[in-house]
């Protein structure tokens, strides 16, 4: 009898992991262990959360269950597939057969309408191509009905025929999902899911990721630093710490022990009653079309002074427009209409309008934008230089150049703002400009090693970064090390504003919490302006001087934190 009951017991475990352990060899030679004698097991239909601080092995994890990581020791059984250290890459193959995976940050969408997308992903389990079969065949009626079967079930029957490209982020977040249960995976993994969404999207999206557990059976892994996001949909939760499993059980039980690490918040300086202005928007209106839709968004109007030293949250729904206006508060976007001044001193300066005034008025903004992934091999320090190299006074022998080769000032300034753009963004504009990466590199050039060690150095220090992050690889380091050293790069050239779109969507609350407080530690020291959009309200409260709520591209209020978040709240509920 306990024999029988042993095997009903396995056979109810999709996923079981016995005795993990991964160790990275980093590039310095050093050896890092990621996993340390990690064991659990997952029942069919279960939803099971992990939670820890960056760089705990959380996403490690995943990527062993999904099949695309080796390891060193244990066993891993993903339904009817073992994997061991020495097993082959067809064993592994299998394994990545039996699972589908949903990263935050990875949108992979075709361009074409919803449907299409996920009848070509239903088309993948059949031939292991996205193809699409011959419109009006029984064939495509066949995908077609079960494609908008799953899209009703993630809660997007109404966007069925909508282009893919126009959906909001949050909307797009339900259609990867979709696209991943078309697969009918034995085991849907989720990295971070609804991560820089506002409340009613992040809301929506938990909503789906319940309705395909609840009406299909499946069985999710969820990796997450949202307290919120395992409230929600975890029946179970492992707190993994430095690789180990520090706790097991209850989801709110196991939150309990997990935020007991966190550190008391830093308080904010207080600003001068009559702060000057730094920055300011005068009737600034931003338009964006998409063949062939037309006008897709709209910023309207927009006015606002932005005061010296000080912290101003930009918070809203998805979509709203709030990294729009980062971009143009950083010159990175032109306006429509209106104007966007910088003021240093008695100089005031236009930057919406290109030429050499904007280049030096531009040098003193810094900006982490929402996309700021490293480029995976590149060592940190050769990325530090090439930041440095872009926005120091290097940019009067840029000038020099230019002329030589016949380059106007405007042209200076238009590529200069497309190379602080996320890359693949700055090299698809690049080439609609007849241009390559490489024109940057000439007119930029990249600092020696020597001077990006010496400006490092203290801010380095001030963050809590080890010296010897400069020789790491941007894949060796966790999520809130990318983070950090994202910052240095903006901090490097000694901006007087310092602009951050969704800077706290990756961090548990442990290492959010020091990233609000070293945020503080920059703005009290360095008496730095800090712009930043986040849907992270508690971060937004404990951080920001003032808040303002932008929706539908219109600035609704400016006020305290406490204020416009409890207006936020309230027209979200109505």
């Amino acid at each position: 009898m306990e024999k029988y009951q042993r095997g009903l017991e396995s056979l109810r475990k999709i996923v079981q992991v016995e005795d993990l352990e991964k160790e990275f060899k980093l590039v310095s030679g050093e050896t890092v262990k990621a996993l340390d004698g990690v064991s659990f097991s997952i029942n069919k239909g279960e939803v099971l959360g992990v939670i820890g601080e960056s760089g705990s092995g959380k996403t490690t994890l995943l990527r062993i269950v999904r099949g695309v990581e080796t390891f060193n020791r244990g066993v891993v059984r993903v339904g009817d597939v073992t994997l061991t250290p020495k097993s082959t890459p067809k064993d592994f193959y299998q394994v990545k057969l039996r699972t589908a995976i949903h990263l935050q940050r990875s949108f992979g969408l075709w361009p074409e309408s919803v449907v299409s997308n996920v009848m070509r992903a239903l088309y993948y389990t059949k031939a292991k191509e996205e193809f699409l079969p011959p419109e009006g065949s029984s064939e495509y009626n066949t995908y077609f009905k079960k494609a908008v079967k799953l899209l009703n079930i993630v809660g997007l029957g109404h966007r069925t025929n909508l282009w893919a490209e126009v959906l909001s982020g949050g909307e797009k977040q339900r259609l990867i999902l979709a696209r991943q249960l078309a697969k009918n995976p034995a085991v849907l993994l989720l990295d971070e899911p609804a991560t820089m969404t506002c409340p009613k999207t992040r809301a929506d999206v938990l909503e789906a990721i319940k309705s395909a557990n609840r009406k299909m059976g499946t069985t999710v892994l969820v990796v997450s630093h949202m307290v919120e996001v395992h409230k929600k949909i975890s029946q179970r939760l492992i707190w993994l710490d430095k690789g180990s499993i520090r706790a097991e059980g209850d989801t709110n039980l196991v939150l309990k022990k997990f935020l007991a690490k966190r550190n008391r918040a830093k308080p904010k300086i207080a600003l001068p009653k009559k702060s000057p202005t730094v920055m300011s928007l005068e009737r600034v209106k931003k338009t964006y079309r998409l063949v062939p839709y037309g006008e897709v968004f709209t910023l309207e109007d927009v006015s606002l002074d932005v005061r010296k030293g000080e912290i101003l949250a930009f918070v809203g729904p998805s979509g709203a427009g709030k990294t729009v206006l980062l971009r143009l508060l950083a010159g990175l976007e032109v306006p429509t209409r209106g104007k966007i001044y910088y003021r240093s001193g008695k100089v005031r300066v236009n930057i919406s309008q290109l030429g050499w005034r904007s280049i030096e008025a531009r040098r003193k903004i810094g900006i982490l934008h929402q996309e700021y992934s490293l480029p995976y091999w590149s060592q940190v320090i050769d990325l530090l230089a090439a930041r440095l190299g872009l926005k120091s006074w290097k940019t009067l022998e840029a000038l020099a150049h230019a002329r030589k080769i016949k380059l106007s000032g405007k042209a200076v300034d238009t590529i200069q703002r497309i190379a602080e753009l996320p890359e693949e963004e700055a090299k698809m504009k690049l080439k609609g400009i007849g241009l390559t990466i490489d024109i940057i590199k000439e007119l930029f050039p990249a600092y020696s090693a020597n001077i990006v060690k010496q400006k490092a150095a203290p801010i380095f220090s001030s963050l809590r970064l080890s010296p010897s992050l400069l020789h790491r690889r941007a894949y060796e380091l966790s999520a809130g090390e990318q983070l950090r050293v994202a910052i240095v790069a903006s901090l490097l050239s000694n901006p007087e504003v310092l602009i951050l779109d969704e800077p706290f969507g990756d961090l548990d609350p442990i290492t959010l919490r020091k990233i609000t407080n070293l945020l503080k530690d920059i703005n009290r020291k360095l008496g730095i302006t800090i712009l930043l959009v986040d849907h992270q309200l508690d971060a937004v409260r404990e951080t920001a001087h003032r808040a303002a709520l932008i929706e539908g591209g219109k600035l609704i209020a400016c006020d305290t934190p406490e204020k416009i978040i409890r207006i936020f709240l309230g027209r979200g509920r109505s």
